[in-house]
């Protein structure tokens, strides 16, 4: 998120703000501030309100309606950046991901739960054009990571949208399936430039008698 970084970059120089005056007014270390400014890292939720109020102004105040859309809506739904990075997160979503507050997800990426085969799904993605402009939608049927719940089956509808800045994001509605699909495939769809692709993605099958806590130790052990 290069921009955002930009973004804090000329917030503070017209404060007047040195990265290091910055970084003492939110209790931080001065590196923390000059990685957000060359985008290496995003600032959490939490370091986001503090940023705005010390900037006196909002990081992404063209964005807000289709934050709040997703805020307030009472279905799971969130919004993700290219590297599955949380931005916004509605109550139902909260509670499946079994988060107590926004801020303990918002700003969390789940790259880090990708085991070999969601990575290289990930990859597909990306080698599909699934970050790129030309993505009409996505639509997946698959267990679906979680912050602290395991994992889940879902479907899940991405659509994209572009931000102020110009960054591709995704808004993500899904459903959780009471069981997964009879054949134990999990199933990704792209639309690109008008032409649609398919993958079946093959999954682990989980033993009926298997305790539940251990069947949902680790989503990616699904996939």
């Amino acid at each position: 998120m290069q921009d955002l970084g930009e973004r804090i970059k000329r917030l503070r120089r017209a404060k007047n703000l040195t990265q290091q005056q910055l970084a003492d007014l939110l209790n931080i270390d001065q590196g923390a501030v000059s990685r957000w400014e060359r985008g290496h890292i995003t600032p959490s939720a939490r370091y986001r309100k503090e940023l705005e109020q010390v900037l006196s102004a909002p990081l992404m105040e063209m964005d807000e309606p289709l934050l709040e859309s997703v805020n307030m809506d009472l279905h799971f739904a969130l919004i993700l950046d290219c590297q599955l990075r949380v931005l916004a997160a509605s109550e139902t979503s909260l509670a499946i991901n079994g988060c107590r507050s926004r801020e303990e997800l918002v700003g969390n990426t789940y790259l880090p739960l990708l085991n070999d085969t969601a990575m290289n799904l990930y990859q597909w993605m990306k080698d599909a054009g699934a970050f790129d402009a030309g993505i009409n939608w996505a639509r997946f049927t698959l267990p679906t990571p979680t912050l602290h719940s395991g994992y889940r089956w879902m479907e899940s509808l991405w659509i994209p949208f572009h931000l102020a800045n110009g960054e591709l994001v995704y808004r993500i509605s899904s459903k959780l399936l009471e069981m997964p699909p009879s054949e134990g495939l999990g199933k990704a769809k792209l639309e690109v430039n008008g032409k649609q692709l398919e993958l079946l993605v093959p999954t682990q099958a989980r033993p009926s008698q298997q305790p539940r806590q251990q069947r949902h130790r680790d989503w990616h052990e699904a996939i």
